[in-house]
């Protein structure tokens, strides 16, 4: 019970937060009816996946307070778990596409690694009848403006 409270109180924190954009409220019901459910992978940049995936959502705070909601792809036996942070920065592009972030930034480098170099980066949830995308594309300077597209679907 206790769980299922946090779930509602990050959703309604979050919903002030990106409801500002047409079709915020939808967006995260839409994902809260997924939160749990098992699926398949229908598609993968890594080919070492198990073929399975749930859904899993967890609350967060940011350093300033506010409150945000992680999308987690569990269970795909992939080195990286698909992950994305809906938060008050999410911007919604249309009714089924949020863009989570739009810098690759982390302790220790970024996307390309240690040294750094990514241009263009971008991570998106696509939310469409009944899949899941996390998608995160960008270029590294240090592999010759190699472009990657890292992108998981889950169908329920």
């Amino acid at each position: 019970m206790k769980n299922m409270f946090g779930k509602i109180l990050a959703s309604t924190l979050l919903l002030s937060s990106i409801s500002a954009s047409a079709g915020g409220n939808d967006f995260v019901s839409r994902l809260k009816a997924l939160d749990g459910r098992e699926g398949k992978i229908v598609s993968s940049y890594d080919d070492e996946n198990t073929g399975r995936c749930r859904l899993e959502l967890q609350k967060y705070e940011l350093e300033d307070g506010s409150q945000g909601l992680a999308v987690y792809l569990q269970d795909t036996g992939m080195y990286f778990t698909p992950s994305a942070g809906l938060d008050k920065e999410t911007k919604l592009k249309d009714a089924n596409t949020a863009v989570v972030s739009t810098s690759s930034e982390r302790p220790g480098g970024d996307a390309c690694g240690d040294f750094g170099g990514a241009l263009g980066y971008k991570k998106v949830l696509i939310l469409k009848d009944n899949q899941v995308t996390i998608r995160e594309t960008f270029r590294c300077v240090m592999d010759g403006f190699k472009k990657y597209d890292l992108s998981t679907t889950c169908q329920f």
